[in-house]
Parts: C-alpha cells; sequence; structure tokens
C-alpha cells in the first residue's frame, strides 16, 4: 500500500510538473508572438530604415568589403553596432540625428552586407576597417559611437593608431560597452577558450549547413529580450530578433574567441579624446560597474546611467542618447574653435 501510494504521488508530481512545463511553453509562445509584428507595424514604430539613405561599400585593404550607410548633413556622426547587430541598430538615429548631422551608420565584417577578408575577424582588424572607412568616406571632426563590441573596436581604434583616429575623431561615445577583461581570472581564460572552440566548432558546422545562429526563431526573440531592460516595445525586440537571425555563425564563431580575449583596461588611459560613457542601469550584458570602471581609467571621461534601461540603449533612450551626442558634438565643435 506505502508503495502504491508512493508511485502515485511520484505521478501525481510528475503530472504537476509536465503541466506546469506545458504552461510556462504556452506563455512563452504567447509572449513571442506579442514580439512579433509586421513590416506596417515597423513603419509606424519609426524603425524602419529611412528610404533616403545612401549606401557605400568600401574595399579595405585584406580584400574584405564594408557596407555603411549614410543620411543628412552637418557634423558628422559616425555609429558602430554590436556583435550579431547591423547597420538597423542605428535606424532611429538615421531618423533623428541626421536632420542636423551626417550620420554614418558602418556595418562591421561578417554582419550585414560587410564581408570579411584573409584577416578574418579580430577585433584589431575591425578597428583597422574603421579607420580605412572613415578615411575612404572624408570624415573628419566626428563625434565616433560605439554601441558593445561596437564600443570595444571604438577603444582599439584609438589605442592601435591615435593618430589617424585623431585626424578623423574628435571625441568618442562608449555605449554600453566595456575595456574588459570579460573572463577575470587565467582559470576562467583557459575555461572561456576551451568554450569558445567548441562553440566555433558547432557555429561552423551550422554555417555549412546553411542554419541562423539559434535553431528557433522564438529562442531568437528571447536572447534578444534579455538585451532590453523594463518594458520594451515589441518593434525594438523585433528588430533587435531580425539581426541576429540574420547572423552569419561562420562569423560569429571566428567573433567569439577575440570578444572573450578582449582587455584593454591597463591601456585605455592613453586615449586621448574627450569621452562619454553611457550605460543602462538594468544593463545585464556590461553591467553599470564595468562602465564605470572604463569611464573610470580614460582621462576626463564622463559617465551617463540611464536608469530602467537596458543594453539597447539606442532604441530605449533614443532622446537621451541623441541629445547626449549633439551636446557633445556642439562642445567639441566651441572647444575646437573657428
Amino acid at each position: 500500500m506505502r508503495r502504491s501510494r508512493a508511485l502515485a504521488g511520484a505521478a501525481g508530481a510528475a503530472g504537476a510538473a509536465s503541466a506546469l512545463g506545458m504552461a510556462g511553453y504556452v506563455a512563452q509562445r504567447a509572449a513571442v508572438r506579442r514580439w512579433r509584428v509586421d513590416a506596417e507595424a515597423m513603419e509606424a514604430a519609426g524603425r524602419a530604415m529611412p528610404g533616403d539613405v545612401r549606401h557605400h561599400f568600401v574595399p579595405v585593404d585584406d580584400g574584405g568589403r564594408i557596407h555603411a550607410v549614410e543620411r543628412g548633413s552637418g557634423p558628422p556622426v559616425v555609429l558602430v553596432h554590436g556583435v550579431t547587430l547591423g547597420v538597423a541598430t542605428w535606424i532611429p538615429q538615421l531618423h533623428q540625428l541626421a536632420r542636423h548631422h551626417r550620420v554614418v551608420a558602418v556595418g562591421q565584417r561578417g554582419h550585414g552586407q560587410s564581408i570579411a577578408g584573409h584577416d578574418d575577424y579580430s577585433l584589431e582588424r575591425l578597428a583597422a576597417d574603421l579607420t580605412e572607412v572613415l578615411g575612404a568616406l572624408e570624415v573628419s571632426g566626428a563625434v565616433l559611437v560605439g554601441h558593445s563590441m561596437g564600443g570595444m573596436v571604438a577603444q582599439l581604434m584609438a589605442l592601435e593608431d591615435p593618430e589617424a583616429t585623431a585626424a578623423r575623431v574628435a571625441g568618442l561615445v562608449l555605449v554600453a560597452t566595456t575595456a574588459g577583461p570579460l573572463v577575470p581570472t587565467l582559470v576562467g581564460a583557459a575555461v572561456a577558450s576551451a568554450l569558445a572552440g567548441g562553440a566555433g566548432r558547432g557555429l561552423r558546422r551550422a554555417g555549412r549547413k546553411g542554419r541562423g545562429l539559434f535553431p528557433r526563431d522564438d529562442l531568437g526573440a528571447w536572447i534578444a529580450r534579455t538585451c532590453f531592460g523594463r518594458h520594451p516595445a515589441p518593434a525594438d525586440i523585433e528588430l533587435t530578433r531580425s539581426m541576429i537571425a540574420a547572423m552569419s555563425p561562420s562569423a560569429m564563431a571566428g567573433l567569439i574567441g577575440p570578444l572573450l580575449a578582449f582587455d584593454v583596461h591597463r591601456r585605455v588611459a592613453a586615449i586621448d579624446l574627450p569621452t562619454r560613457v553611457v550605460v543602462g542601469s538594468r544593463d545585464v550584458l556590461t553591467p553599470p560597474r564595468t562602465a564605470r570602471a572604463l569611464a573610470g581609467r580614460i582621462p576626463g571621461a564622463t559617465l551617463t546611467v540611464l536608469a530602467g534601461c537596458g543594453h539597447m540603449v539606442m532604441f530605449e533612450r533614443v532622446e537621451e542618447l541623441d541629445d547626449l551626442v549633439v551636446r557633445f558634438a556642439g562642445q567639441l565643435r566651441a572647444a575646437a574653435g573657428p
């Protein structure tokens, strides 16, 4: 009798767990459906690419090709996106900032229509791409805005080639990024290297088979959702999901190792450009403590923490970010004089 009751209890618990699991799955699917919006809704939300952007395809010295979009005229603002994203990251700024600025959004190699050459995917190579693009487009006196991995690339550009950077860039805005290290200990670095190797092999297999980064779109949607803080707009989640879905697994395989190895925190004191650091208080990918450390190491840098904001600052706080960039650009022009 006791055995029967135990079996019945186990069966009941298993059934309850199964029911809870099914309820959770149904809730997740419902959330994903709410986040999906069509092209008309994206247009209405201001998350469609402006129809009058100018496209540039810049050849770089290792045989690669970098895609950039440009809109507007006036003091230049250059925008560099993070990993798995693309030039569409900056759609709000291409709408708003371009009213009074020349806005150039640069697509990093392996993302969108930007193609890697034989140097592959080191972050130093991405920084060299950026230097070449700014030269080809004859940009000077720009505010360079780098988000996440784009912020890492902006730091490397300033550190690896300070003279070329100073010729093109007047100041940096580092958004939701870090100087590293992403892995804090030698043991952690060894584990991370092993994980990167395994993940890279899996991603390369997925690329050879024509698959995306994630096996299901709903998983991509949940990954996108984790990038945001409180109450993200469905159009922003969908746009982020679509960029992640378009990312080449082979390119991601090449970037994992460099991202995990990135560490310039002992070098950033050499950055000799006016710098603003921006982070969301609810950013779980590059949390405020990393932004504070970054701002504390760059001479004269200031820090802005946006309450309730997650990692996708350019979507979640369009007005605040744009206002910061515009004011910073004005301060740089005033400091430069006639």
